[in-house]
């Protein structure tokens, strides 16, 4: 008889751990604990808040193309980045922050983004002024001398050519706006005569006069379209303090950042069309721990009665940086 019941106590034990390890990936407070999570929205995000570690430590899952190349006073220097793009600089194009002319070798970081994990893991969605946009590539360029960075000569413009499928012929370039510390935006190009791009047959060539963010875009909202906004419902202890959030879309080379609504306690992202396959995608980090939300969704479907918003409950998953990356990968 203590042997069945030992062994009834046994297998109540085990049945009660594997319910426990099934649930220990998802964050859930102790009811009334005194040092709980923090659940409180702000209308003004810190850099000492969860979130900005947070996108620190996703920034460096992406790693840009280092080189160098040699610039003198009267031939220009090509070159071919280990991530594919052709860049050309004409002789003295660059200065020093003295304004002075610089030769020599020259150590460039570029970064080449096409793809839409990685756009979600640099903050760098594709949207202007809040109207999205549709992207042919993100490039990021910046270039050293003797560990000092420095900058393009007044007049100098530099050339990129990549290839990429399929091309698109109404492309126009944006620059990154990057004076909002959080709210990274995309900002028309008003300078045609310097900043041009060219789609050819399986590539686009740029003539620039600008470093750092450089995009290849088309406004996707043109002609008139059906829209609404998608939002995600969240648990309380995510917030716009330690979790961001971006919807995905499947069928075009879109990702929207979803903004923190501080009143609703949400987040939300601007108009986008109905009827599109997408992915919310929400990271978090809680302690010292990632967190991964994600789910499906077809815009415009189940909208709230007399709204044009679409509500999408989520519940994220403690998951590693690596686990993070692989799957920001495949969207």
């Amino acid at each position: 008889m203590k042997k069945i019941t030992t062994f009834i106590l046994l297998l109540a034990g085990a049945i009660f751990l594997n319910a426990c390890q099934k649930n220990i990936d998802v964050f859930v407070p102790d009811p009334g604990q005194t040092n709980g999570p923090d659940t409180a929205w702000y209308n003004t995000i810190s850099s000492t808040m969860p979130v900005a570690a947070l996108q620190t430590n996703l920034n460096v899952q992406v790693e840009a193309a280092k080189d160098s190349f040699e610039i003198s006073t009267s031939s220009a220097a090509s070159i071919t980045t280990t991530n594919g793009v052709q860049c050309t600089f004409p002789a003295l194009s660059c200065i020093n922050t003295a304004g002075l002319p610089v030769t020599g070798k020259i150590h460039l970081e570029l970064l080449l983004v096409r793809k839409k994990g990685d756009m979600v893991l640099l903050n760098k969605p594709t949207s202007s002024n809040g109207r999205m946009l549709v992207t042919g590539g993100e490039i990021f360029i910046r270039l050293f001398k003797d560990g000092q960075e420095i900058h393009l000569a007044p007049n100098a413009k530099i050339y990129f050519k990549y290839f990429d499928a399929p091309i698109v012929s109404n492309m126009k370039l944006f620059f990154g706006d990057e004076t909002v510390a959080g709210n990274f935006n995309w900002l028309p190009n008003t300078d045609t005569a310097n900043n041009v791009v060219v789609p050819g047959l399986q590539a686009y060539e740029i003539a620039t006069n600008h470093l750092r963010w450089i995009n290849v875009d088309y406004f996707y909202d043109t002609a008139t379209i059906t829209r609404c906004t998608v939002s995600a419902q969240l648990p309380s202890n995510y917030t716009n303090a330690n979790t961001t959030a971006f919807l995905v879309f499947k069928e075009i080379r879109s990702v929207l950042r979803m903004k923190g609504d501080v009143p609703e306690k949400r987040f939300i992202s601007d108009k986008v069309p109905t009827g599109k396959t997408a992915t919310i995608v929400v990271l978090s980090k809680q302690g010292n721990d990632y967190y991964l939300g994600k789910e499906s969704i077809t815009t415009g479907n189940n909208l709230v009665a007399g709204t044009i918003n679409q509500r999408i409950p989520i519940t994220p998953i403690k998951t590693s940086l690596a686990d993070i990356k692989a799957y920001l990968a495949t969207l």
